[in-house]
């Protein structure tokens, strides 16, 4: 009996120790596996993507934000356990503008989280119901611009899947995307709890925010000036450019093209021919090596004159014109006396150290590096019309900064059009500091030149229309017929008219480039292109609160200078 007892007991005993160890191995041993095994059970594991930093004007307006939406996202392996693969991609189609092929492939991969449509509408998401298992509403951010497409050249746009397509949005994607990260949510023993939870995402996912240089209301009504002025004149398209020469800051860059013209950021990829407005190339080029002074006459051939293969003309005849009457009345004739003084190396030397033939470096994507030869591979004639501004391809960009060089003293500046980027806690990541690329021309030079150009918006100058009351503007007008390679030749009726200014002279501030792309009809840049200057340039020495010239300063004794034609 006794040995009974004892057997009995350690029977019990030794069962006991079984259950202790394996209750040990379950709870300390495996714990982590078992822990993982609920988990995978009970929680669904999705990744997520912080909303994209805000883009700012130099006022502090948002040009590109988020707001919320609902977006439909799947569990591929709920659906498959639960539903019919083909009918739901069938049923889910015409709710959601899909095809059925392209939701059947989503929800059929190995994956347990995949995106189905981002951006959902409330009568999408009521016609879907809340019963499908597999199925989930998540609200993530979507990109939305305030201003509409009138900074859309400028800050581009983004896909609905957050991919950067154009513009600032591609540019500095690294700093606008936001961080990834994790969601983890719990579910029922139906995997229906998904549909009832939303997710948001953490604002330390977040992309950084960058600030612009470029001014809003500037922005805004010179966009509002080109759109009317191409309307007007039924052209294909035009830009305007304004910066600050003193930093190479882009303060405004309004778009509008069309044709073989368009592009996504025409501001710095579309190449033409400059025309008359890089006389200023020239000139600057033989005052600065002192192959000409502003008392040397040049007999202009009474509007004819022999170049090797032909004539050059001008637009009217001329007798004797200085390189003020030159620049004063555009004559094509007188700059290429001006450039024969200077010599093709001396030439090409200049036109590189002003930025053409290479891109600018301005912090914006798709910039062009235009169109120039080297003087080895020049025509006889080569020299005669380069001078002019033909036989080179600008862009907008690269003349706006060159011009700019001119207007602050000699200094090319590198453009740019962000000045800080933020992060989410407010840390300065970057900040742009105006960088000098190099000096072209000198202090005296520019100065020189600057009182020359007064001229230019004088009564009798070709920019006339330019003319602001009570300040003293320098400017250039250019005229570039368009080239027809299927006549080989230059074509009168299709121009590209343009108008640079520099205002006000004592003080530049300001640098405006206008260019009308193919206005219809017989036109020029002092008529096209001169007067939305005007609009725009008042605009902005409005904004900046620029006080008018005094009177004697800068372009009144330039005007009083000028050469009478003989």
């Amino acid at each position: 009996m006794k040995r009974r007892t004892t057997f009995a007991v350690i029977l019990v005993m030794a069962g006991f120790a079984v259950i202790v160890g394996r209750l040990f191995i379950l709870q300390v041993l495996d714990s982590p596996l078992y822990v993982t095994l609920s988990r995978t059970e009970r929680e669904r594991l999705a990744l997520v993507e912080g909303a994209r930093g805000m883009i700012l004007s130099a006022e502090g307006r948002p040009l590109a934000d988020n707001r919320s939406v609902s977006s439909l996202a799947a569990d591929p392996l709920q659906i498959r356990k639960f539903e019919n693969v083909s009918l739901l991609s069938v049923q889910l189609a015409p709710i959601l503008g899909m095809t059925p092929g392209s939701i059947r492939r989503k929800i059929s991969g190995r994956k347990r989280f995949v995106w189905i449509k981002h951006g959902i509408t409330s009568e999408e998401s009521r016609r879907i119901g809340r019963r499908i298992r597999g199925l989930y509403i998540l609200t993530e951010k979507r990109r939305t611009y305030p201003y509409g497409p009138i900074f859309q050249s400028v800050v581009g746009r983004v896909r609905s899947d957050g991919t950067p397509v154009s513009g600032l949005e591609k540019g500095y994607n690294p700093f606008l995307k936001g961080k990834k990260g994790k969601i983890v949510r719990e579910v029922s023993a139906r995997g229906r709890s998904y549909f009832q939870t939303e997710s948001a995402t953490p604002d330390a996912l977040s992309g950084n925010t960058i600030a612009t240089t470029l001014i809003a209301s500037l922005q805004e009504y010179a966009q509002d000036a080109l759109d009317e002025e191409v309307r007007s004149v039924d052209a294909q398209g035009g830009i305007v450019v304004v910066m600050d020469p003193r930093t190479g800051a882009v303060l405004a860059l309004a778009t509008r093209v069309s044709g073989r013209w368009a592009g996504a950021s025409p501001g710095v990829s579309l190449v033409y021919e400059p025309g008359s407005i890089f006389k200023l190339v020239t000139a600057s080029a033989a005052l600065n090596e002192h192959r000409v002074s502003p008392r040397d006459s040049f007999f202009c051939y009474n509007g004819a004159m022999p170049i090797p293969g032909g004539f050059l003309h001008d637009a009217e005849p001329y007798g004797t014109l200085t390189l003020g009457g030159i620049l004063a009345h555009s004559s094509n004739i007188g700059i290429s006396q001006v450039a024969l003084r200077l010599g093709p190396d001396k030439f090409e030397h200049y036109i590189r150290a002003f930025g053409f033939g290479a891109r600018t470096g301005i912090d914006f994507p798709g910039e062009s590096r235009g169109f120039f030869r080297g003087n080895r591979y020049w025509s006889r004639r080569s020299l005669y019309t380069i001078a002019m501004g033909q036989e080179i391809g600008v862009t907008p960009i690269q003349l706006v900064t060159a011009v700019s060089a001119i207007a602050n003293g000699g200094r090319l500046m590198r453009p740019y059009m962000v000045s800080r980027v933020v992060n989410p806690g407010g840390k300065v990541l970057f900040e742009h500091k105006p960088q000098t690329v190099r000096r072209v021309i000198s202090r005296e030079t520019s100065r020189t030149l600057l009182s020359m150009l007064t001229g230019v918006v004088a009564p009798d100058g070709t920019g006339a229309n330019a003319a602001i009351t009570g300040f003293n503007v320098a400017g250039k007008t250019g005229t570039a017929e368009v080239y027809d390679p299927e006549k080989h030749a230059y074509s009168r009726t299709r121009t590209v008219d343009s108008f640079v200014g520099i205002l006000p002279v004592d003080n530049p501030r300001l640098v405006v480039l206008v260019v009308v792309i193919q206005p219809k009809g017989i036109s020029w840049g002092g008529t096209v292109a001169a007067p939305l200057f005007r609009k725009v340039a008042e605009m902005a020495l409005v904004h900046f609160r620029i006080p008018a010239s005094a009177p004697g300063e800068g372009g009144a004794v330039a005007r009083a200078d000028l050469p009478r034609v003989r």
